[in-house]
């Protein structure tokens, strides 16, 4: 608009003067022209020359300002959208919005209204340029009325010049300090509104309340558009965070159960085994006690670990073959069953540590269950690869394991096999043979390329 005056002004203004000048100059052809009507019209030439001239430049000169002014507008949104990026805590996010469009738009108060699910009410309210103290005093958030409601409801930018003589306006609660001009911004993510920008009484390079201009809604516009992907990011990476805790938490319950609850159980048969050898072979009581007293101190170790949030150590450091052949020297040690293992391809077989400890977790996990629940004599532990594939089975002859069996299973045993199967990307089965018993396969990739295959049970 300013640009088409501009242009205007520069061809009609000296056009006019112009034609002005000639039009005198045609009344007086026909009488007398004196050297002083010369001077006369030079100096009136001279004279609109330097008006045109103090106009125009004074009208560029109100250009560059406004050019320089929205140039540092930009610089500072551009440094605004910026300082979002590096922050992802979601409370710090929402407040250095709230103050950066404060700092934009030369606002005295902002605040920004964080919509809930529904979109009709604020899940959080955030304020800016108002004390905590003050802030205490005026109590609850607003509820969504009056021109704080209009903004949510009707989804676009709004400004006001005069908040009380606006009709939409609904009063200011006790303690609320007085505003006068006020504009409201939705913030939008993926055409969906999750916010609002509510600025009050801008301030002027005296310090006295202005309007907001288009200006300012235009550049808050744009910063809107920052903050809702500031916000979103925020909100999601909380949302990571919390489900790596669940997730966390999940692995620690997994750990717990398969690895201390069981060990502690295995100490348990050691303890009995020892009170019955007390009587009659002594030396065997002792050595029974010590390792009992191995185990607790490992167990301890384990817990430490825990809470220092690391790993639990047993299997630390192992590999398949080890892990296999201590689990079942435990078993050997602490139960009356025959355990048989078929190794013979463990040596070709690498795996990573990570996948190492959750298949010797799977194997303690079964080789338990067979030991609580078979009433069996025999287990046999067999070791394969194939095309890329690591195939376990763990046998018995007990007394099996139904359908019905499984899927009525109280306990976190299976399930947790199962999830660990999952984060290794394989796959498990429990067969019930006719001829008796139990058969748990689990196949494994061996390369971390190898695409993951769904479990089944």
């Amino acid at each position: 608009m300013r640009r088409n005056y501009l242009k205007w002004l520069t061809i009609v203004a000296p056009a006019l003067f112009v034609g002005s000048v000639l039009f005198g100059r045609l009344l007086l052809a026909h009488s007398p022209f004196s050297w002083w009507d010369e001077i006369v019209t030079i100096l009136i030439v001279v004279a609109g020359a330097v008006v045109f001239s103090t106009v125009v430049f004074r009208v560029i000169e109100y250009r560059e300002l406004e050019i320089k002014s929205r140039s540092d507008q930009l610089a500072a949104l551009h440094e605004a959208a910026l300082t979002l990026t590096r922050e992802l805590d979601l409370g710090i996010v929402l407040q250095k919005v709230v103050d950066l469009a404060r700092e934009l738009s030369g606002a005295k108060y902002g605040a920004l209204g964080v919509l809930d699910e529904n979109g009709e009410h604020f899940g959080q309210f955030i304020t800016s340029g108002v004390s905590s103290s003050r802030r205490m005093r005026i109590g609850p958030p607003p509820k969504g009325h009056g021109l704080i409601g209009e903004v949510i409801h009707q989804g676009e930018s709004l400004r006001v010049s005069e908040i009380e003589r606006d009709n939409r306006f609904s009063g200011f609660p006790k303690h609320h300090p007085y505003m006068r001009t006020f504009i409201g911004v939705p913030i939008r993510f993926k055409e969906k509104v999750i916010g609002n920008l509510y600025l009050a009484d801008k301030l002027d390079a005296k310090g006295e309340v202005t309007d907001f201009s288009e200006q300012d809604q235009q550049l808050l516009e744009m910063f809107a558009t920052q903050a809702a992907i500031a916000i979103k990011n925020a909100q999601l990476y909380r949302q990571t965070q919390q489900l790596s805790i669940l997730q966390e938490r999940e692995r620690f319950g997994m750990d717990l159960h398969d690895g201390i609850i069981q060990s502690i159980y295995a100490i348990g048969l050691m303890l009995e085994d020892t009170q019955h050898r007390l009587e009659e072979d002594l030396e065997a009581a002792r050595q029974g006690l010590a390792k009992a007293i191995q185990g607790l101190n490992e167990v301890i170790r384990d817990i430490r670990n825990y809470i220092l949030d690391l790993r639990p150590q047993r299997f630390q450091g192992r590999d398949l073959k080890e892990g296999l052949n201590e689990l079942a020297r435990d078993l050997r040690a602490n139960s009356f069953l025959e355990v048989n293992l078929h190794l013979d391809g463990a040596d070709s077989i690498t795996l990573s540590p990570e996948k190492t400890v959750e298949i010797l977790h799977i194997v303690q996990e079964s080789l338990s269950n067979i030991r609580k629940h078979a009433h069996a004599t025999r287990v046999d532990v067999s070791l394969s690869s194939s095309d890329g594939w690591m195939t376990l089975e763990i046998s018995d002859d007990g007394v099996g394991l139904t359908e019905e069996k499984i899927s009525n299973a109280s306990g976190s045993g299976l399930r947790n096999m199962r999830e660990r199967t999952q984060i290794l990307g394989g796959r498990i089965r429990f067969v019930s043979p006719e001829e008796g018993g139990t058969r748990v396969v689990l196949s494994v990739p061996i390369s971390d390329l190898q695409p993951a295959a769904h479990q089944t049970g």
